[in-house]
């Protein structure tokens, strides 16, 4: 069985999850610094930071104050949405307009996202 969680308890949750995915950027732009130079590094962290922006907009459509504590699973379906949007548009400026390295670009990102489903999987069980 599981319980359910309250609104406080997803808040503190959905807030925490782009902490930890500027951490772990931070520690993966750490190690291509170390192994590739800085260049791989600023990707690697662009890439964690793209993903931690979408996090971020995720937890403020859940979060936001002005809303119904009912309609949970809404606005954690419109705040993925959004999420997506802005992983998206940040992801075409990436590319667009700077001379990112695109492997550490991708690998700092994807280490992120995958923090983002492990805390939620395991939070909301």
């Amino acid at each position: 069985m599981t319980e359910h969680m309250t609104f406080a308890e997803v808040k503190k949750t959905v807030v925490k999850i782009p902490i930890y995915q500027v951490i772990i950027g931070l520690l993966i732009a750490t190690i291509f610094y170390f192994f590739q130079g800085q260049s791989a590094a600023i990707s690697a962290s662009s890439g964690a930071l793209i993903s931690a922006l979408g996090s971020l907009a995720f937890a403020v459509i859940v979060t936001w104050p002005f809303g119904d504590t009912q309609s949970l699973v809404g606005r954690m379906f419109k705040g993925e949405i959004m999420k997506f949007i802005v992983i998206g548009i940040l992801f075409y400026v990436a590319i667009t307009n700077y001379t990112f390295q695109l492997m550490p670009l991708l690998i700092g990102f994807i280490a992120t996202l995958l923090a983002f489903w492990v805390a939620l999987l395991t939070s909301f069980k």
